[in-house]
């Protein structure tokens, strides 16, 4: 049994040779002789990267852009110039040159010139931009291009005046050119120069209302007409463009398009013979292109113009133009071989790099719906490679041998606007073939003449009803087409009988998206199928629906492709709605095992499926992005890409994925049709160069090689820039100081350093910059002083150490005289206040050991007395009454804190008549009281405490107002021998639990400690 399936050419020719013999049905078509691949250039779109005011830009209308010889781009605008850093632009602070900038040219010395409106041409010399004028032989102010060309010994600097003809620069001055008397003055605006062009070297120059003028060698300027040229007046520009040794002259005209002379005579594209958007073009640049190819670029009104072989392809908005209106385009070779192509809109800046980028822009098919649907890359009968992509309300597209061709519903093609299934497969007779499915269900085979030939299918078709896949397999000898419907499940084929199935379990519509086919190594067969219920297996006579039961975390399913593991295992890579990636092990189909969801997350839980290369990396379609899985150490690497990458749009659609021959990766999107092709992104790895941008030191400019900090200055800061022509994002950058810092910062986006004061020193700040491909570049050293104060240098200290030896001389001298005249008199003095030092010490000790309030001991002098009885007679006894005023706090709010003071220090006075003299009285706290007594058995200690009582209790206190109030206190009472610091505490917290015991008896009384622990 051999399963073939036309669907399986996409992809898994790897998976059928791991688990089945057999190659796919489709695989008949003529591929004998080899052929070229599709020229992506020319099919393809620049992915463009954009800037505008948000990015700094000072206004949002950009005239023309160039990259000066440090590699740092400048844009002029209609008021004045800024530059761009790597992270932002910033615009220019110089009144001299502000006003309306006609051009930005970088001549083959590599210095930067402007023409503005209102200083006419300025020079930046890297540092400094100097306008030029009299004093350099400039007689005019109105200067508006400039165009280099040969000239024996190296090259010729020329100056385009409308009001004052041409001027040329020689040995750093400028020249009026002697032909000027020869021009009309019409105000001429372009020039350009060819070698052999009609036979002769000839400078070419071109005015806006006097047409198109030439001169050979120095003779005399002529107007120039040709039979084929009727370009009329209006002109705009002039380039000139030599390959393999014949020249061309291109010629913008603002009335009539655009024209080339070359040898074979005059070519002519406009309006009018539907080749341009519109006939206003401003400038041109040619770039080189892979295989000696070269195209031509064009701004104009109405999008960036590419001519390649002839073929006008317009870009826009659409392909990420930030406006159809360019003012300038510009380009820039970088260091490693990369043209970088400017555009100048008013809305913004562009960036692109020519034939190169990870991602081009096919086709904008369906852009103004959800995009493209479908695609597939195949040959045509003669074996040429082709393009088809299928749209949502667009049609049908079919790109070969250069041309696009186009099939709708309103061109009369086709029946239905959409086209969301394309694939290659046999028919029932084993013919391959390309087959169509619209969005109303209906299926399409395609004739060799693109023609399309409806096929009669048993599915009702009615909207909603999209024909989403469809299979060939070839069982027994005889094929059977598989088809999947949006409404009506599986059908298929065979023998010329339709059958419909339906697993058990499905509720409601079953919609089917993707067909799998499977021969193990067994040889059975079997079909897998993606859902809006789970997976369903088709084990050659019924249909069996898969979900939680094997593992799945959700049912909603898009894609399905079978990708072998590192242990050549068949697994099922799922897509679905909310659940990411899916994977699924099918080495026994009876027995499908759902897989840990351990793979790199991805950008998005919507996973359109998957698809994996020859060189093993797997691309995942998601709504966020496309993520690329590329297997490292056992696991896998993951890398987005989205607009950010030149991508049209984020998201992708399902069923619109396609790998071909080449490894070249496509799918559609909401914004149409990309492709990324891995083989074409040149690896990087040159360093770029890491500039310095600027250095202030408290807001102000500083220059020079070394930089010195005077004193009392507070913050220097630093700004520097590294100069990629992609993804600047990802730069990153770190600094230290040497002579300050051991080891460099972490790596940052922060392209600045800001310092803080520093010793006085010599310093070397280091900036070190990387690229986004992790090249490191040539660091920054800046030599760095901080300049002492005066009175930090050397000299200054000497003459301080000197003077205070002097000083401290003279004062030795003058203080031992006056030290032994004041010697006898502070001896006398001295007796007298060690006297009262001795009285106010004992009055001191005597204040910190007491209460303020009561005049009592304080805590503090209870607990060294105690102590001290520790000390000194370990092994003694000693009592300890605990004493506290009931209800003082009711006491205090009912008469007043000044009465409930009185009342304390009259506790205090009849407590302390009521002891003996070796006792110890104190206030333990707020109205509690506390009696040590030395050498106290627990009877007389006891018999003390009841005498206390009862004299607090006969002694009433007495308000403001004399009137009298009853003070009664509770007591406890504890005694134990002190031989050990733990008899210390046991008998404070023994008097205090007797204490709290006398207040649970009611109050005013004495209660007892238990002896003993």
């Amino acid at each position: 049994m051999e399963i073939r399936s036309g669907w399986l050419v996409r992809l898994a020719m790897a998976a059928a040779v791991a688990f089945a013999p057999a190659a796919p049905l489709a695989a008949t078509a003529p591929t004998a002789a080899p052929t070229q691949p599709l020229d992506l250039f020319d099919l393809g779109a620049p992915s463009f990267t954009t800037f505008t005011t948000r990015d700094g830009l000072p206004d949002p209308v950009a005239v023309t852009l160039a990259t000066d010889r440090q590699g740092m781009v400048w844009v002029g605008t209609p008021h004045g110039l800024a530059w761009y850093d790597g992270k932002r632009w910033h615009p220019l602070d110089d009144p001299a040159l502000h006003g309306y900038i006609s051009q930005l040219f970088v001549d083959d010395a590599g210095t930067l010139w402007a023409c503005g409106s209102a200083f006419g041409l300025a020079r930046y010399d890297g540092r400094h931009w100097h306008v030029e004028g009299a004093a350099d032989g400039l007689t005019t102010s109105h200067v508006r291009r400039l165009v280099e060309t040969d000239h024996p010994g190296g090259k010729r600097l020329w100056a385009v005046s409308p009001s004052d003809g041409l001027f040329y620069r020689d040995h750093g001055r400028w020249r009026a050119d002697p032909g000027n008397a020869q021009l009309p003055h019409a105000g001429f605006l372009v020039l350009a120069q060819t070698r052999d062009l009609f036979g002769r070297p000839r400078l070419w120059a071109g005015s806006g209302s006097s047409g198109l003028w030439y001169r050979e060698d120095e003779g005399p300027w002529q107007r120039f007409s040709a039979a084929d040229f009727r370009a009329g007046n209006g002109l705009a520009y002039l380039l000139a463009t030599r390959h393999e040794g014949q020249d061309a002259l291109w010629v913008s005209v603002y009335n009539s398009g655009l024209w080339r002379l070359d040898e074979h005579g005059v070519r002519h594209w406009s309006v009018d013979s539907g080749e341009l958007p519109t006939d206003v073009l401003y400038n041109m640049v040619e770039t080189p292109v892979a295989h000696g190819e070269h195209a031509l670029w064009a701004s104009s009104r109405n999008g960036l113009i590419r001519i390649y072989h002839d073929k006008v392809q317009v870009f826009d908005r659409r392909h990420g133009l930030p406006s159809n209106a360019l003012r300038g385009v510009s380009t820039w070779r970088s260091p490693n071989g990369t043209d970088v192509l400017w555009a100048a809109t008013e809305d913004g800046v562009a960036r692109a790099t020519v034939d190169e980028g990870k991602w081009k822009t096919v086709s904008l098919l369906g852009a103004h719906q959800t995009g493209v649907l479908a695609v597939l890359v195949d040959h045509d009968p003669q074996g040429n490679e082709r393009l088809w992509a299928g749209s949502d309300g667009d049609g049908l597209g079919l790109y070969e041998r250069g041309h696009w061709r186009y099939f709708s519903k309103a061109g009369g093609q086709l029946a239905d606007a959409d086209v969301n299934m394309i694939a290659r497969a046999d028919d029932t007779e084993g013919h391959a073939s390309v087959w169509l499915g619209t969005g109303a269900g209906r299926l399409l085979r395609v004739r060799d003449d693109a023609t399309f030939e409806p096929v009669a299918t048993p599915w009702p078709r009615q909207p909603g009803q999209r024909l989403n896949d469809m299979l060939s397999r070839r069982i027994d000898g005889a094929v059977e087409q598989w088809f999947a419907t949006d409404a009506a499940g599986v059908y298929r084929l065979r023998d010329g009988v339709w059958t419909s199935f339906r697993p058990d379990g499905v509720v409601g519509t079953w919609s089917v998206v993707k067909l799998l086919a499977q021969t193990t190594a067994y040889g059975h067969a079997w079909l897998w199928a993606t859902s809006n219920q789970g997976l369903a297996r088709f084990d050659g006579k019924q249909w069996t629906l898969l979900g939680r039961d094997i593992g799945l975390p959700g049912t909603d399913l898009l894609g399905v492709q079978l990708i072998p593991d590192a242990r050549g295992r068949p697994i099922l890579w799922l897509g679905s709605t909310r659940h990411g990636v899916i994977r699924v092990d099918i080495s026994d189909p009876l027995k499908p095992r759902t897989l840990p969801a351990d793979l790199p997350p991805s950008p998005d839980l919507t996973t359109d499926g998957a698809l994996a290369d020859a060189g093993g990396r797997i691309y995942v379609c998601t709504d966020s992005g496309v993520q690329v899985l590329s297997p490292e150490a056992g696991r896998y690497r993951s890398q987005v890409f989205t607009v950010r990458d030149g991508m049209v749009n984020n998201e992708c659609n399902p069923n619109a994925q396609f790998i071909d021959t080449h490894g070249r990766f496509w799918t559609g999107t909401l914004g149409g049709l990309m492709v990324h092709d891995p083989d074409e992104q040149k690896p990087d790895h040159d360093a770029k160069p890491l500039k310095l941008i600027q250095v202030k030191l408290d807001d102000q400019a500083m220059s020079g090689d070394r930089y010195t900090i005077p004193p009392g200055h507070h913050e220097l800061r630093v700004d520097f820039a590294l100069l990629t022509w992609q993804h600047e994002d990802e730069s990153r950058f770190r600094t230290w100081i040497e002579g300050f810092s051991k080891a460099p910062g972490a790596w940052t986006a922060d392209n600045f350093r800001e310092i803080g004061a520093l010793p006085a020193g010599d310093y070397v700040l280091h900036v070190e910059g990387r690229d986004h491909a992790g090249n490191l570049s040539q660091p920054l050293l800046l030599p760095l002083t901080v300049e002492p104060y005066w009175w930090q240098h050397l000299w200054a200290r000497l003459l301080f150490a000197a003077a205070g030896i002097i000083a401290i001389c003279a004062l030795w001298a003058w203080r031992t005289l006056a030290l032994r005249r004041r010697q006898h008199a502070l001896e006398r003095r001295i007796d007298a206040r060690t006297t009262a030092l001795n009285d106010a010490n004992r009055q001191l000790l005597e204040l910190s050991r007491r209460d303020a309030l009561t005049g009592v001991f304080n805590r503090r002098w209870l607990m060294e007395s105690l102590q001290a009885i520790h000390d000194q007679r370990r092994g003694a006894v000693a009592s300890m009454i605990f004493i506290d005023v009931d209800h003082f706090k009711h006491f205090n709010d009912s008469f007043g804190h000044l009465v409930g003071d009185q009342a304390l220090r009259s506790v205090a006075e009849t407590i302390g008549r009521c002891l003996p003299a070796d006792a110890v009285l104190a206030r333990y706290g707020g109205e509690e009281f506390a009696c040590l007594l030395p050498d106290a058995e627990l009877p007389a200690a006891h018999e003390l405490a009841e005498k206390i009582r009862t004299e607090v209790a006969r002694h009433a206190a007495h308000d403001a107002a004399r009137t009298t109030r009853q003070i009664t206190i509770s007591v406890g009472v504890a005694c134990r021998r002190l031989e050990s610091e733990a008899d210390v505490e046991i008998l404070l917290r023994k008097a205090d639990e007797a204490q709290y015991e006398a207040k649970r008896a009611g109050r005013n009384c004495v209660r007892d400690a238990p002896p003993g622990a």
